[in-house]
């Protein structure tokens, strides 16, 4: 079962990211704490250095603001949105874990520009900020 978890800024994100540490990490759903982690890098990466991954314009004129909408109105992002990989891989956590922390870093000294979220849309720094803790909460919920 997945755990209520509402980190509300980066500093929280790190609590967590210590709380569980850099070693194996049980976790409830389909990914494992590496794909997680590393999945959660690639998007706060991403953030500042673009993401490659095209959506047809209605999807990101229409359907995005709207996800958005409503993620900021709810102050978290569902689960059981599309995306998940095909398999569970395993890998290295510490590395992983090192890596978002290097980005978080890396988000906070940035000033921009910002890239585009393939689906959101246009977000400014306190908007990708807020999408991070968003993400890492739906995320890292599945670990225990």
């Amino acid at each position: 079962m997945p755990r209520d978890l509402r980190c509300k800024n980066i500093q929280d994100i790190r609590a967590e990211l210590d709380r569980l540490g850099t070693g194996v990490v049980e976790t409830t759903g389909n990914w494992s704490y590496f794909q997680i982690i590393d999945h959660l890098a690639q998007a706060v990466e991403g953030s500042m250095k673009g993401v490659k991954r095209e959506m047809p314009w209605w999807k990101k004129r229409l359907v995005g603001p709207l996800a958005h909408f409503f993620f900021v109105l709810r102050g978290y992002i569902p689960r059981g949105i599309k995306g998940r990989p095909p398999e569970r891989i395993e890998g290295d956590a510490a590395v992983a874990v090192a890596r978002l922390r290097k980005a978080l870093e890396d988000f906070e000294r940035h000033h921009g520009p910002w890239s585009d979220h393939p689906l959101l849309g246009a977000l400014t720094k306190t908007q990708w900020a807020q999408f991070h803790r968003m993400h890492f909460n739906n995320h890292v919920s599945n670990t225990k």
